[in-house]
């Protein structure tokens, strides 16, 4: 039996965040109480702005439950081609290890790689650089490689799949404006350290993707795009 695509690797452990969840002193949280419906309305006011990954992540976190959360590598990458070309980065550096080991020629083998950063700006997307700013991306997937002819380059047949994970969390100094609503992480940490709004882990598995060509010598796999997505080259100037 041939092998499957590995699922996603064990995620690297997250910084520590603002600190333990409901460790603030209950007699110093009623200008959390205060911020709290503050958060509430920034929420609201980034979900009529169309800024819909942010308000839902925000909406999880102040619903206090800590529970995972799922978000769409698919969706991600489709709106962030900076994104999706270092998912493409990751995947190439990955099977390149496989393809270029002669041991593994005319076989079907599978590889996961390492967790990558990624850091995903306000310039790139206010709704993505809100909801996750920064991210890990790993990617899974099986190939198979037959052997180059005369001087040419091995040629690979793969599926796969990319994988991100966030830890959202407000641990850092800065501070956005929602709509006129000023956000800051310091703010918005302490609803955590009050028991008011609780830290989660995100994460999501792309849709599997085909691909069939040569292993480059240098450079970057030109993969599909994720599905329902451009889907087009790096010719493709909407990309």
């Amino acid at each position: 039996m041939s092998p499957q695509i590995p699922p996603m690797p064990t995620p690297p452990k997250p910084d520590s965040g603002a600190g333990g969840h409901g460790s603030q002193p209950i007699y110093s949280r009623a200008d959390d109480l205060i911020f709290f419906n503050v958060a509430l309305r920034a929420q609201l006011a980034a979900d009529a702005a169309g800024l819909t990954h942010a308000a839902a992540g925000m909406r999880h976190y102040l619903a206090n439950s800590g529970d995972d959360f799922t978000i769409s590598p698919d969706e991600a990458m489709n709106d962030l081609p900076g994104l999706k070309d270092w998912a493409d980065k990751v995947v190439t550096h990955a099977v390149s290890q496989v393809a270029n080991n002669p041991a593994n020629h005319n076989q079907t083998v599978a590889f996961t790689s390492e967790w990558l950063d990624y850091y995903i700006s306000q310039e790139a997307s206010q709704d993505w650089f809100l909801a996750m700013a920064g991210v890990e991306v790993s990617a899974t997937g099986v190939v198979t490689t037959t052997p180059a002819e005369s001087g040419g380059r091995p040629r690979i047949s793969m599926s796969y799949q990319v994988h991100l994970f966030d830890r959202y969390n407000w641990d850092g100094g800065k501070a956005v404006e929602i709509l006129g609503i000023e956000i800051t992480d310091a703010r918005m940490g302490a609803l955590h350290t009050a028991g008011l709004a609780k830290e989660f882990d995100q994460y999501g598995t792309s849709t599997a993707q085909q691909f069939e060509g040569e292993l480059p010598v240098t450079g970057t796999l030109d993969l599909p795009g994720p599905a329902g997505g451009r889907g087009g080259t790096r010719s493709d100037p909407s990309r």
